[in-house]
């Protein structure tokens, strides 16, 4: 489950989002894309070179690829420590984000940035120290689709 956390942070440090209107339009987007998991969404909003990552926080957010990975890494071990893991990918499944666009300020006509909050609920016990509640810069740049996410 710290991937998860690890790979929001880092998503939201490298990019994601976008839209074609402004910077703030960019941002929105970024931010309903996130919260809902729309990671179709999320990959066409963002500038290609970051576009990986998206797919990557799509596998992280599937349970039953998350079980499989798991499942292969724990094969040696003993079976009460596969159910343990298994049950953490139950709890995860409850956990919600909600990420909250804030103030944008273009830096560039090309480039701007924006406030990002992201929120967690349902954080099983466990998960509560690396699943903490931030904020980060959202770094957006102006291109032929529009503005997208992308990296400063």
């Amino acid at each position: 489950m710290l991937v998860i956390a690890v790979v929001a942070v880092l998503f939201l440090t490298l990019g994601g989002g976008g839209g074609n209107g402004s910077p703030e339009d960019a941002a929105k987007g970024f931010a309903a894309a996130l919260t809902d998991k729309d990671f179709d969404k999320m990959r066409s909003l963002t500038c290609p070179e970051y576009q990986d990552n998206v797919d990557d926080m799509r596998k992280l957010y599937d349970a039953n690829s998350q079980l499989e990975e798991i499942e292969k890494q724990l094969e040696g071990l003993p079976p009460e420590m596969r159910e343990s893991a298994k049950k953490s990918i139950e709890a995860a499944k409850n956990i919600k984000i909600t990420a909250t666009a804030g103030d944008v300020k273009e830096t560039s006509d090309t480039t701007a940035e924006a406030t990002m909050k992201v929120a967690y609920e349902n954080v099983p016990e466990e998960m509560k120290a690396l699943m903490k509640d931030q904020e980060d810069t959202l770094y957006l740049r102006k291109t032929d689709q529009g503005w997208v996410a992308c990296d400063k």
